[in-house]
């Protein structure tokens, strides 16, 4: 039995489906992004992402992948070493940046699955002294949620040194209060819990972490935030911007207010309940209780073969990722963010029950 849907769905950690009328969004004519519209359009979505973010930092979006933005924080944050809290691939992709561009750092791990310690981020931040934290807040790679309310609490205790967040697959899922927890950077590209197309990143920078900017050295150009926040100042972009994609953000921002916020936290956390009641009594979980991304699951695969299930759930309709680096073997991930609502995902897990029994009789 095959899905409903004409294409094969998506139940990977990202992209996500998109949704037929924020498509057709990207079909409005273009503008001038140097005239009035642009202002108005850029005006438009800083209100509305500082509202979202609960921040009055600026709030740039850049025609740039995540990773683009990241090593934008991370040339703008310099100089001085970096702490980065690895638990996981994109923890590790922090780090892995910050070595390209010749900077110093140190890195603060756990085992895969776990979260961090805030007071084990305390003991790190005493022993020396840091420009800023790197941290992945949920950790696509492992369906961590860290906590960032109580990291973002310690980091504070320690004047100089930023926070520098990775939300890739927590905003817009997830509450973030960026002001109230001490968030110096947050960055998310579109393609995840927002539910639009690749190639534009939203990137709330503070006013200390502007601050740092206007000092830092290296930092090219395309990536000075200084440059970023001259431009916006007369309400435009430092270059061209993806004018369709910033069309489509605006009117999935209006689809996630006709929603709530509050509705769609609570859909996204009852996503997650769902998956974890259905794994009960076939899998583990690999993320540790108590921290669970609400927007994926990953599970472990004891005695079957991943590629096997995946290919099968393709033979029915539905792609699922696999496990990412060191864990791609192991584990199956499936998304449920954005656009995911509770009966497809249901039909996805009772066809995972056909592709599991299918295994079985097989072996």
């Amino acid at each position: 039995m095959r899905s409903s849907f004409d294409e094969p769905y998506l139940l990977i950690p990202g992209p996500t489906p998109v949704a037929p009328s924020i498509a057709a969004a990207a079909t409005r004519p273009m503008i001038s992004h140097r005239g009035r519209e642009m202002r108005d359009l850029v005006g438009d979505l800083l209100g509305r992402l500082r509202a979202l973010l609960a921040t009055d930092s600026e709030v740039y979006t850049l025609g740039t992948s995540a990773t683009g933005a990241m090593e934008a924080a991370v040339r703008n944050a310099a100089p001085g070493p970096f702490l980065h809290l690895v638990g996981g691939a994109f923890g590790g992709r922090w780090s892995d940046i910050r070595e390209a561009c010749g900077l110093e750092g140190d890195r603060l791990e756990v085992p895969w699955g776990r979260a961090f310690d805030p007071d084990a981020v305390r003991d790190a931040l005493g022993r020396r002294r840091y420009a800023a934290v790197t941290l992945v807040h949920s950790e696509t790679s492992t369906g961590v949620l860290n906590p960032l309310e109580e990291i973002g609490a310690v980091v504070g205790e320690f004047e100089e040194t930023l926070l520098l967040v990775d939300t890739v697959t927590s905003m817009t899922a997830v509450p973030l209060e960026l002001d109230a927890w001490g968030v110096d950077l947050c960055l998310a590209g579109v393609q995840k819990a927002w539910a639009l197309p690749p190639g534009l990143t939203i990137c709330a920078v503070s006013a200390a972490a502007l601050e740092r900017s206007r000092r830092a050295p290296a930092k090219g150009y395309h990536l000075d935030w200084s440059l970023h926040h001259s431009a916006l100042e007369e309400g435009q972009t430092l270059t061209t911007p993806p004018l369709s994609l910033m069309f489509q953000l605006q009117a999935q921002l209006d689809r996630i207010e006709a929603e709530g916020l509050a509705a769609r936290y609570s859909r996204h956390r009852d996503l997650q309940a769902r998956v974890a009641a259905w794994a009960e009594d076939r899998f583990e979980l690999f993320a540790e209780e108590g921290h669970r991304s609400p927007t994926l699951t990953p599970l472990r695969m004891e005695g079957y073969a991943v590629d096997s299930i995946l290919e099968g759930m393709r033979d029915r309709g539905w792609i699922l990722g696999a496990g990412c680096g060191r864990s791609r073997d192991q584990l199956i991930r499936i998304g449920h963010m954005g656009e995911m609502r509770p009966e497809i995902l249901d039909a996805a897990l009772r066809d995972l029950d056909g592709v599991l029994e299918g295994a079985r009789e097989r072996r």
